[in-house]
């Protein structure tokens, strides 16, 4: 079972803030190896030679979390807020303890809370292929079958329930507009880069973080002190990506030599040397778990400028 929302992140309503349109869809986007497929299999997908097999629509396994069981099962609210009322209870026991003998009916009375019973939405969750790459690996949209409209006076309501139940299936969620096509839910798993020219850092942080209000002053802070260690080394651009929710910032050397990082990855940058861009395409766990080609993981201890001084200048040498 994964962790509930409690309440509707952020980062989600600035950008359901930021869409053109009203009608909202619940979605996120995976990469999945053929290896991991098993992990979805709660959810129907199998895997057959190469080619992964998903279902239907359908509604999604009550065990997997008490969204997903009131989604079928429906659920009461005991309402604390309503004056309580009188009700009766009653139950048979046996007569002198066996019930060959017959029985007899107890009664008792006492004050109670009122409940209200919610029906089951009984909503559904649709699995699309959006792409099959070698490996094989594939890419897969998971979307609650459901549009929500901005103007519905239960939206948040219904969005809170929806984002749960993507949740609680996979451990993520995330929002679209109704109008997003596949090509552009296929976007969402590549980082989109931005090359910014190397001048005032303060400059470069506001032009990084235009449009996402929500970046706390600790995190501007933490980029400014990083993009000045980078930029003692001159770099010949500063870089910025998005890639859904994820925002990178970092610096180019060369034409196969950047630095990057996301403040959501953990404490480390990455040093990127050839393919930087499909290699930063691939989440920081898929990184973790591959052979360590192509690039260095440098934490954020003591000494973490000097080592990142190493490595280019020994990339330099070798260039």
């Amino acid at each position: 079972m994964k962790k509930n929302l409690l309440k509707i992140p952020q980062q989600i309503l600035n950008r359901i803030n930021a869409f053109a349109v009203d009608d909202v869809v619940v979605a996120v986007v995976k990469r999945i190896k053929a290896s991991e497929v098993g992990n979805y299999r709660a959810l129907g997908a199998t895997l057959a030679g190469d080619q992964l097999i998903l279902p239907s629509p359908f509604i999604p396994p009550v065990a997997a979390g008490r969204y997903s069981r009131a989604n079928v099962e429906g659920k009461e609210v005991v309402r604390k807020d309503l004056p309580m009322v009188t009700k009766t209870f009653s139950w048979e026991s046996p007569n002198w303890g066996d019930w060959s003998n017959g029985s007899h009916t107890h009664y008792t009375t006492r004050d109670v809370y009122q409940r209200d019973f919610i029906p089951p939405k009984e909503i559904e969750l649709s699995l699309t292929l959006l792409e099959q790459r070698d490996g094989p690996e594939f890419v897969v949209r998971f979307a609650v079958d459901q549009v929500l409209s901005k103007q519905a006076p239960d939206f948040d309501a219904d969005l809170l329930y929806n984002l749960n139940i993507l949740q609680e299936n996979l451990g993520a969620a995330d929002v679209f507009e109704s109008t997003t096509t596949l090509a552009q839910y296929l976007d969402t798993v590549r980082v989109d880069w931005e090359i910014l020219p190397v001048g005032n850092v303060d400059e470069v942080v506001r032009r990084m973080l235009r449009g996402n209000n929500s970046a706390s002053e600790a995190s501007r802070n933490t980029m400014k002190e990083r993009l000045n260690v980078m930029a003692r080394f001159k770099p010949t651009a500063f870089i910025a990506g998005t890639n859904g929710f994820l925002r990178y910032f970092g610096a180019q050397f060369g034409d196969n030599l950047v630095a990057f990082e996301n403040l959501s990855y953990g404490n480390a940058l990455y040093l990127m040397y050839e393919h930087w861009e499909e290699l930063s395409r691939r989440s920081r766990v898929d990184l973790l778990k591959g052979p360590r080609d192509g690039f260095d993981r440098i934490e954020h201890r003591d000494g973490w400028e000097q080592r990142l001084e190493t490595l280019l200048d020994e990339h330099r040498e070798r260039n």
